[in-house]
Formats: structure tokens, sequence, C-alpha cells
């Protein structure tokens, strides 16, 4: 009888190292071999960090946002990903209902189970302590967190809205649309948002810098041509927004 194989060495902390330079120098995983949508596994695990007061460190984007432009409104996420930084923003901010949309199926079911384990995570008498009561029935005031957060795939480069968002925001996605739709893609997904927000509403928007799309270039076929054919570059969309989608200012 043949001798049986030996066991693989286990990998010195050397080799760890090694790895995990590796992984940071490569950047995130597509979930799939399309990487078209941006849909990046583990995405979150590269963004830049901030060492903050909680054990874990912050995203570094979460210094640039105001609280008050969720807190106990009525909002959507964008290309929500995983739904990390969507849920880190219901947590923090306290929306009424945060909306988590993605168009990658996959993250969002990613996403819909992290809401899960963080449900799992709520101790029963707090949430309990944040049910209003009047002449004695129980009356729900807002959800608590993380009972605030939905994910839903959608693709949103088709348009329209029904003026029911207080919030709209959009990290690091506007590349990616743009890249797959060229310019008139772009401005319809404004346009969308415009008509989804309510008077007097926000658009908060992380766009991606021009040598962010000069690296992705070649990710397809159709990302190429496309890429030759944008004239609108992100240092433009403050002009557009205003001027062509009309949102009545921009604040950089």
């Amino acid at each position: 009888a043949a001798a049986p194989a030996p066991a693989p060495a286990a990998a010195t902390d050397e080799e760890k190292r090694e790895r995990k330079k590796r992984r940071r120098e490569t950047g995130p995983r597509p979930v799939s071999s399309d990487v078209s949508l941006g849909n990046h596994q583990r995405y979150y695990g590269y963004r830049p960090r901030v060492q903050g007061a909680e054990p874990r460190r912050a995203d570094a984007r979460l210094r640039f946002l105001d609280a008050t432009w969720w807190n106990n409104k009525k909002a959507k996420d964008v290309g929500c990903n995983d739904g990390t930084f969507s849920l880190e923003i219901a947590r923090r901010f306290e929306p009424r209902i945060l909306v988590g949309v993605d168009a990658d199926a996959g993250l969002i079911r990613a996403a819909t189970a992290l809401v899960a384990r963080r449900a799992r995570e709520v101790d029963p008498d707090a949430l309990l302590a944040k049910t209003e009561v009047k002449k004695g029935v129980a009356r729900k005031g807002p959800l608590p967190f993380p009972h605030n957060c939905f994910f839903e795939n959608e693709d949103v480069t088709t348009g329209g809205g029904d003026h029911s968002f207080d919030v709209i925001s959009a990290f690091s996605v506007t590349k990616w649309i743009h890249l797959n739709h060229g310019d008139a893609g772009l401005l319809k997904f404004f346009r969308g948002v415009y008509a989804s927000l309510k008077p007097g509403g926000r658009f908060v928007l992380e766009p991606q810098q021009w040598k962010s799309y000069q690296n992705r270039r070649r990710a397809s076929e159709q990302i190429k041509a496309t890429f030759k054919s944008i004239q609108v570059k992100p240092a433009d969309f403050a002009r557009v927004l205003v001027d062509d989608v009309g949102f009545e200012s921009c604040e950089l």
C-alpha cells in the first residue's frame, strides 16, 4: 500500500504576512469574474480607516458626514455593496429608515445576512426601552438599529423616482455607473436621484477621481469603449448637478 501523503506544513508567520501584503497590493477580489459593476468582495476591508474611540477602527469617511443629514430621516444608500457602511450609518446617525440598494444580488444577500447577525446582538430589553407607551398601549417609534436598515436588489440606472426620500447617498459608485453607461447613463442616474428626493432633500455623493477611472478602463471591452467616449469628468459633477439636473446648490 502506498504511504499516506504528508500533511501540508502550516504557514509560518512570515508567509502569512506576505500573503496579507499581496492582498493589500492587489486590492479587493470580485465576487465573480465580472467586475464591471464594481462588485468587490471584502471591499470595506480595503477602505482607509482612522483610529477612533471604538475598539475597531472606523471608516475614514465618517469624519465628513453630518448626523443631522440622516437622523430620523428616510434615507437610501446607492451601491451599498455588502451593507457594512450602510449599517454603520444606520447605527451612528439613526435614520428613521435606511434602504441600501445594489445591482449585485449576491451582495444584497450578504447585506441581509449581516443585518440578521446584528439583530441577534441586540439586547431585547434595550429594544423594549425604545418603544413608546401611551395610555397603556405600546406604540412603535422610529425603528431602532438594526431594524431601521433594509436592503434591496435594484438597478439605479433606470431613472425615475417618487420624491419620497429625505437623503440619498452614493459612496464610490458613480465611476462604475459612468464606465458602464457613459455620460448619458450617469446623467440619467443623477436625474433619478433628484426625482427620488423630497423638496429640500439632500444628495450625499462621493465620486471617484479620474485616475481611478483610468485604472479600470480595461476591465472589459465594453468599458474600454465607454471610457473613450466620456466627456463629463468627476470635476464637472458639481456643475452638472446644478445646471443640468436642477439641484439648488452643491457643497464640495
